[in-house]
């Protein structure tokens, strides 16, 4: 049998292999076993025979966690980061993250980046991507991260087809890489740049380590070695990459720079979100003009109201876009925008849409409110900001509620429902929730069947982890990352209110600014008192009261793989502490991309999961596919437009 023949066969065994995944075999057990056994005799270290995948929409748990990556806003903050040590610098591909698993040899596993801790298996589909090595000359369990994408010149081929148009490449290879049809992967061809190389020779530099990759068959995005770096060289070198940008035949957002040496990486260490010696600097996103034709002014739980540009829609780097932030009241008067001035907009590391210049002037002055929009109180100014400080503002009142129930995740409390129960004077106040008037009976009678399920979960939420209870106070730079590092500090509620401002800008992460935030706002007895008089209660475990140098120690563990099973489940325990929903999102949403959307929901703690029985919510944009929404109800999956989806967020 020809080597053609060979592949032939071990392709008819990944596509019968991915349709039992999906549940829809078309051959018998025995007829697979068959076409494994014909495969193994004629080719027995075939990589397809030493697959250890999951059926497709499936997750792997990442054995060493992919984190995300710092980022800096120009060179002088590179500079500063960068110590005067040596570095390694890559192209910053935008694609989509990918680990590969390698033992014994073989690719047995792949993996997307998904939240860091577990991703969507794509082991079957990587197995036929021909840029990426199915053996290396390793018999190590290794990892190899990467990020897949697609040529320029390859995107527009396929979209001159004129069977689908994609609006990026990276769109592209997304799609590409989540089909089910396994033949389009022969028609499409996806590459892979590797950047990481674990598990193997850590002592080496990252340049010994991009040859070794390169010796082995992998293409990398590295562009250059540099030692003693300065502003000139780092300027110099990050032009000319924005010159190259322009020539590629692939899509780059900026550069990637990482310390070269492995004792320097190793003394940076990392945090629970990124490596700190690793830093990308991105290009500024290619904007459009368009016109202003409104600004409004949206009210927070903290009273600052910020303005938005209601704007004339624009594509701007494949998203249509709608709307963008003004900021605060400095920006507008500084940049001197106002209704009907033409404006440049980007999209803010090719994500968030942003004004960044007046390129014509309307006929309109600025002009700022003031009154509050929600009652009525005159609005002072605060520093760069425009405020609310009336004392019965229901909208900002609705929002400090709508944060608590959004931080500790009370189902069935949405916007409307918070508006009826304070309309009725039961919820004036997040603390309410808790109060003996908001009897079942009660909840029933103002919401109706719904409102027995939602007393339940209200119950459910009377005792809550410290760094829970501490991020939904709304405190001024306490969120849940500060409320896990205060709760690994505090045993106590009443040791963390009995601190000092001197004690707690001793803790890593806390400056004096937000010490005064946190002490002003524990001593608030509106907020933490007002739930613990109500009878909340704070649950504190052993784990959580040791200090955060322990709790940074083991996570580095975890990364070096020291103590494996130890720091796995240090990492998921914390991971749990704000356990992110499961969602999927069909039809179109107005100005985003899917990249968007995925991105938006991991910012609000939400992930992006395949339509499966154990998924928590189906959000609809417009068109919504019929067969999902079928799916969904026939699951009993709840089922919101994406309008009742924002609106529950805080």
């Amino acid at each position: 049998m020809t080597s053609n023949e060979i592949m032939s066969l071990a392709n008819t065994i990944l596509y019968h292999k991915r349709k039992y995944y999906d549940g829809e075999p078309e051959i018998s057990d025995e007829a697979y076993d068959s076409l494994e056994e014909k495969l193994r005799k004629l080719d027995p270290v075939n990589p397809v025979l030493f697959i250890v995948g999951t059926p497709e929409g499936g997750k792997i748990t990442h054995d060493v966690p992919m984190l995300s990556c710092q980022k800096a806003l120009d060179v002088e903050e590179v500079l500063k980061w960068s110590q005067g040590y040596d570095l390694f610098i890559e192209y910053k591909i935008d694609g989509l993250s990918l680990s590969l698993t390698y033992n014994e040899g073989r690719l047995v596993q792949a993996a997307t980046r998904g939240n860091g801790v577990t991703g969507d298996d794509t082991t079957i589909v990587t197995m036929k991507l021909k840029s990426i090595p199915k053996t290396i000359p390793v018999r190590e369990r290794i990892f190899i991260r990467g990020e897949i994408f697609i040529h320029l010149s390859e995107f527009q081929r396929i979209n001159a087809l004129g069977t689908e148009s994609y609006s990026s490449p990276r769109n592209l290879a997304v799609g590409t890489i989540k089909q089910k049809d396994l033949s389009l992967l022969d028609k499409r061809k996806l590459e892979f740049f590797a950047f990481e190389l674990i598990g193997f020779e850590e002592d080496k530099t990252l340049s010994e380590k991009a040859n070794l990759l390169q010796e082995w068959g992998f293409q990398i995005a590295k562009i250059e070695s540099l030692t003693t770096p300065s502003k000139e060289n780092l300027s110099a070198i990050f032009l000319k990459t924005k010159r190259e940008r322009e020539i590629l035949d692939f899509e780059i957002d900026g550069l990637v720079l990482k310390y070269n040496k492995a004792d320097e990486r190793n003394r940076a260490g990392m945090t629970a979100h990124h490596p700190k010696w690793m830093i990308a600097l991105k290009f500024e996103s290619k904007g459009k003009i368009t016109t202003i034709n409104d600004i409004t002014w949206q009210l927070g739980r903290t009273g600052v109201l910020t303005p938005v540009a209601e704007l004339t829609p624009i594509d701007v780097s494949g998203a249509m876009i709608r709307r963008a932030t003004l900021h605060n009241r400095e920006f507008v008067e500084t940049l001197d925008v106002a209704v009907g001035d033409q404006v440049m907009v980007i999209r803010s590391g090719d994500v968030i849409p942003k004004i960044t210049s007046v390129e014509r002037k309307g006929q309109n002055l600025v002009t700022l409110p003031k009154e509050c929009p929600s009652c009525g109180f005159l609005l002072i100014k605060e520093g760069v900001n425009l405020v609310c400080k009336g004392q019965d503002c229901k909208e900002r009142e609705i929002q400090k509620i709508r944060h608590w129930i959004k931080t500790i995740d009370i189902k069935g409390l949405g916007l409307k429902n918070i508006e009826k129960l304070y309309d009725s004077g039961y919820l004036k106040h997040f603390s309410d929730l808790y109060d003996s008037r908001l009897t079942e009976t009660k909840l029933v009678s103002l919401l109706g069947k719904n409102g027995s399920k939602i007393y339940q979960n209200i119950q459910q939420s009377r005792s809550l982890p410290f760094q829970l209870f501490l991020a939904g106070l709304g405190i001024e730079s306490l969120g849940l990352q500060m409320g896990r590092i205060l709760a690994k500090y505090f045993n106590s509620w009443d040791e963390l209110e009995s601190a000092k401002i001197s004690q707690l800008v001793t803790i890593e992460g806390v400056s004096d600014l937000t010490a005064g935030y946190i002490i002003e706002g524990i001593h608030d007895p509106s907020l933490g008192k007002a739930l613990l008089d109500k009878g909340v209660s704070i649950s504190i475990t052993q784990d959580r009261s040791r200090s955060a140098k322990s709790a940074k120690n083991d996570l580095l563990n975890f990364i070096g793989k020291k103590t494996q099973e130890h720091s796995k489940a240090y990492f998921n325990e914390d991971h749990d502490l704000g356990k992110k929903r499961s969602i999927y999102v069909t039809g179109k949403v107005p100005e985003m991309t899917k990249k968007d959307i995925k991105d938006f929901l991991e910012k609000n703690n939400y992930e992006w999961a395949s339509l499966t029985k154990s998924l928590d919510l189906l959000v609809t944009g417009e068109k919504p596919g019929s067969t999902k929404l079928e799916k969904a109800k026939k699951y009993g999956i709840p089922i919101k437009t994406w309008d009742e989806f924002q609106a529950e967020l805080p």
